[in-house]
């Protein structure tokens, strides 16, 4: 069996959705068995909306029908009408049920490109149950068409008792003090304007905000807050950081805060618990499965609600303690060998 699969979304700067495939066809590659996986590696840099669509709908049909496949998956972005069959992993569907954040080629991608592709794929892999949800509520497609694969953390997310090792990682990153750590695309959905008011109110001391992530759309709004409330000595913007760096930051902090409006999973959530982090996420769409009764959830919509959380977390070292625990064991319930196995068993249903 020959499945080939789509890597335009790990080139470049990868977010959440590059990380999803570079682990799990890495994953996949190692089960033994009658498959081959044929990687499909033409796109080297990100793409804007206009040209992902060239590529999704020209170029990686094309590029497909060369490697004579017996299935093409593509595990981010929109499927092709050629070849056939298609199997897609389906991550959220933000940008349709509010499309009012998008304009232009974005939003018809949104709108239209991204169901259409869901509707006629042979099969869903949906990386929640949230997203299966949402799915069947907005683009009503049969149950038996989609299966829930929950991502996983990569193994190298994982506690670190090398002290010195966190802190020459801190140290280039020019942060000496404590400080709670969030980490996402800047972006409207993220929900940081909220986590600033929050964090300006709560009983910080000396605590510093970390923000990690590269800027998305419509992300001005995020740095008018930090000016508006003077934090610019406060928050700490650190922009895309390397693995390692994000792994220090992840055992380092003193907790890890989620506060996005809507997510199809919430990786850096299992990222941080995976490095032993007290975790706080959104109670809303996918989170709380994620972190299940190890973290602790809040209104993403209320300033008041974060902030309640955000003190629980500043003042009560008993509590970090043992959510850090939690954590940890709430984690080891996701494996990438896992979400390989059950994706690679789809992928094989859908050929026979």
């Amino acid at each position: 069996m020959r499945i080939g699969v789509d890597m335009a979304s790990t080139a470049g700067q990868k977010s959440g959705l590059g990380f999803y495939v570079e682990n799990v066809v890495r994953a996949i590659k190692i089960i033994p068995g009658d498959h081959e996986i044929i990687t499909i590696n033409r796109i080297k840099n990100n793409l804007n909306t206009p040209k992902r669509f060239l590529w999704d709908q020209v170029g990686l049909p094309l590029t497909a029908m060369t490697k004579k496949l017996d299935l093409l998956w593509v595990p981010a972005f929109s499927a092709p009408r050629f070849p056939k069959p298609v199997v897609m992993t389906a991550h959220d569907l933000f940008g349709r049920i509010h499309p009012e954040h998008f304009i232009g080629p974005a939003q018809r991608y949104w709108t239209t490109i991204l169901p259409e592709s869901m509707k006629r794929a042979e099969h869903l892999i949906c990386i929640s149950e949230y997203t299966k949800k949402e799915i069947q509520k907005h683009l009503s497609i049969a149950d038996e068409k989609m299966t829930v694969v929950p991502q996983a953390a990569a193994d190298s997310f994982r506690v670190i008792d090398d002290s010195s090792w966190i802190q020459k990682q801190l140290d280039v990153m020019n942060i000496n003090t404590p400080f709670i750590l969030s980490v996402g695309t800047l972006e409207p959905r993220k929900n940081f304007e909220r986590l600033l008011e929050a964090f300006v109110y709560a009983e910080r001391a000396d605590t510093k905000l970390v923000l990690v992530g590269k800027k998305g759309w419509d992300y001005a709004g995020i740095f008018e807050k930090i000016r508006k409330y003077h934090l610019q000595n406060t928050v700490i913007y650190l922009d895309y950081v390397s693995q390692d760096q994000l792994i220090a930051l992840y055992n380092a902090c003193l907790a890890f805060v989620m506060p996005s409006i809507y997510e199809g999973f919430g990786l850096p959530a299992l990222e941080a618990m995976q490095c032993g982090a007290p975790v706080a996420v959104a109670q809303n769409t996918s989170l709380p499965e994620v972190v299940g009764t190890a973290g602790i959830l809040f209104d993403p919509f209320s300033v008041d609600s974060i902030r309640e959380r955000l003190n629980l977390l500043l003042t009560d070292q008993e509590i970090r303690t043992k959510m850090q625990f939690a954590s940890v064991q709430r984690a080891k319930k996701f494996s990438w060998a896992n979400t390989a196995t059950q994706t690679l068993d789809i992928l094989k249903k859908t050929i026979s």
